[in-house]
């Protein structure tokens, strides 16, 4: 019984570290394969529900993850933001990103036509495949994400909306999306305008839109996984927890979305080894877990301090 016992203990030993190791290059895999088989299989009248479709299978996984291997034990549990917190991420950070891709086209889209017309069309893709034009794309919309973050903890009035992103005391799935609207509705403009440069296909689009949801989640979940190499490529949970430190020169690194490659080249890659994240959140005025108050952050006083 005992021998019984103990070779239990070490078959549940052997599972939490096959899922420690293989939970996040899964995901991605999946996140890949499963969109690019909707791409391939629905009309693209109906591309526009696939990044929700992928990302619903997802949570239930994050949930259960959440819940049986966190990180951190204190991360979990309602402390009254979770309501503001599914506001933003399903509703707020949506339609955001919805109306920057409405407005792409008048601010950009079109005058480059016109300009395409005169100088000749910017399309070096189409020989590439889905796949290699997907990694053109989501390079390029990470560059310019890269900088517009970059710039957002340096300078003081874009600060004011982002600290209500950095204002969380915890990180979990559902808060991967709490920004305030402007900021959500600048920063979608920022991260998809390298699109329309690119010559970039409605298949593409989606791969580069499911593929940036799912990542953002996976920055945020409080879940005990070990990204390993992947740690040089993506930016997992593991680079972000440090981003949301309350020290100042820990939270000031990993800026990339999807990626952190362009940290990684910019000098702003953080990830010490036998370390972990203590305090979260920021060091001057508190954010509020209530949805009005922090639409109403960035216009009171003294919320410039970092």
């Amino acid at each position: 019984m005992c021998y019984l016992l103990l070779t239990l203990k070490q078959l549940q030993g052997l599972l939490k570290t096959i899922i420690k190791y293989s939970f996040y290059p899964l995901i991605l895999l999946c996140t890949l394969v499963s969109t690019f088989y909707f791409t391939e299989y629905f009309h693209r009248d109906y591309y526009i529900f696939i990044p929700g479709n992928v990302s619903l299978v997802f949570i239930f996984l994050f949930i259960v993850g959440e819940r049986y291997f966190p990180y951190r034990k204190d991360w979990f549990g309602n402390r009254g933001d979770l309501g503001t917190d599914l506001l933003q991420t399903f509703v707020v950070l949506p339609l955001a990103s919805k109306l920057s891709e409405l407005a792409i086209p008048f601010l950009f889209y079109y005058p480059i036509i016109w300009a395409s017309q005169t100088v000749g069309y910017f399309d070096f893709t189409n020989e590439w495949g889905v796949f290699g034009h997907f990694g053109i794309a989501l390079l390029a919309c990470e560059l310019f994400y890269y900088w517009f973050h970059r710039f957002a903890h340096h300078i003081p009035v874009i600060w004011r909306f982002h600290a209500v992103h950095h204002g969380a005391e915890r990180v979990y799935w559902v808060n991967s999306g709490r920004f305030h609207f402007v900021e959500a509705f600048f920063s979608s403009l920022v991260y998809f305008l390298p699109l329309i440069f690119i010559g970039t296909t409605p298949e593409v689009t989606v791969l580069v839109l499911t593929f940036s949801s799912i990542t953002g989640f996976l920055e945020h979940v409080n879940i005990n996984f070990e990204a390993g190499w992947f740690n040089y490529i993506f930016n997992t949970a593991q680079h972000h927890r440090w981003h949301h430190s309350k020290v100042i020169h820990e939270s000031n690194k990993n800026f990339g979305k999807a990626l952190i490659i362009w940290d990684l080249l910019f000098g702003t890659f953080y990830l010490p080894k036998n370390a972990e994240v203590g305090e979260v959140g920021i060091t001057g005025k508190a954010v509020s877990p209530k949805f009005i108050k922090q639409l109403t952050y960035p216009f009171q006083k003294d919320t410039t301090s970092e």
